[in-house]
C-alpha cells in the first residue's frame, strides 16, 4: 500500500508500508524525482519496513535544505506515531542525496537529533559534491565517528558518475575518522543500484526493468533492510 502526502507546500512524499522501522529515502540531483526510487522503495517495504520517499530540489535558493529537513521531520513523526524512537530511523540517500545524508550524520548534534543508521548509495565526494544541508562540500577533516551510527555504502562497479575510487575514498575518509562502515559493491552502474537507468531524451534517471537494474534494487534493499533492522 502506498499513500502520498504533502509534507510542505508543493512538496510530496510517498509512504509505503504501515508497520516496521521507518526508512527515509532521498533521491539525487533533479527536482521532485522521488519516482526514480519507486522500485527500490517497494523492495525495501517488502522487508516489512515503513519507507518514506521524499521529493526535494537542490536548485531551490536554500539548496534543498528546507525540503530535506521537512521530509526528515515527517519521517520522524511517523516513527513516533508507530511508537518508535525517532532517533533510530534509517536515512538512505542516492548520489547527491547520499551527500546530504552524510552531512546529516556529521551534524546530528548541531541539528539536535539522532540517526539510527545511514545507507549511502553511490555517494559523491569532493569539491563539486555540495551537501545541501550546509551549502558546502563535505569537510576535508571529518568529525570523530566513534560511537555514532553505522554507515553502509553501496556502489556499482561500473559507475562512471560516482566512480568506485571516489566512493571507496569517502569510505576510507569516514573509517579513518572513526566511523563504523561497510562497503557493498554491486554489478551495475549509477542507476542500476537503485533500479533505474539514464534516459538521454529526458536528461534524467527513470525506473528500469532490466535484469541488472532489478537485481541492483533488490541487493540495495537488502542492505537497507539489514541496517534498519539492526538500528531499531
Amino acid at each position: 500500500m502506498t499513500r502520498t502526502e504533502e509534507y510542505a507546500p508543493g512538496r510530496l512524499l510517498d509512504v509505503r508500508g504501515e508497520t516496521g522501522p521507518v526508512v527515509l529515502l532521498w533521491h539525487g540531483r533533479g527536482a521532485d524525482a522521488r519516482g526514480v526510487l519507486a522500485t527500490l522503495s517497494e523492495r525495501i517495504a517488502g522487508h516489512g519496513l515503513t519507507v518514506v520517499t521524499a521529493d526535494w530540489d537542490a536548485d531551490r535558493p536554500d539548496g534543498g535544505r528546507g525540503d530535506l529537513l521537512g521530509s526528515l521531520g515527517r519521517a520522524r513523526e511517523l516513527a513516533v506515531e508507530r511508537d518508535q524512537d525517532p532517533d533510530t530511523i534509517t536515512v538512505a540517500g542516492w548520489s547527491l542525496g547520499a551527500v546530504a545524508a552524510t552531512g546529516l550524520a556529521l551534524d546530528t548534534e548541531g541539528l539536535g537529533l539522532g540517526v539510527g543508521a545511514l545507507v549511502l548509495i553511490a555517494p559523491a565526494d569532493g569539491p563539486r559534491a555540495v551537501n545541501a544541508l550546509s551549502g558546502r562540500p563535505l569537510p576535508a577533516s571529518l568529525p570523530d565517528g566513534a560511537g555514532r551510527c553505522h554507515i553502509d555504502i553501496v556502489y556499482g562497479e561500473s559507475d562512471t558518475v560516482t566512480p568506485p575510487d571516489m566512493v571507496c575514498g569517502l569510505e576510507l575518509r569516514l573509517r579513518a575518522a572513526g566511523w563504523a562502515t561497510s562497503l557493498h559493491e554491486l554489478d551495475g552502474d549509477h542507476g542500476d543500484v537503485v533500479g533505474s537507468t539514464y534516459d538521454e531524451r529526458r536528461d534524467a534517471y527513470v525506473p528500469a526493468a532490466t535484469p541488472r537494474a532489478l537485481a541492483g534494487a533488490t541487493a540495495t534493499a537488502q542492505v537497507v533492510a539489514a541496517a534498519a533492522t539492526s538500528s531499531s
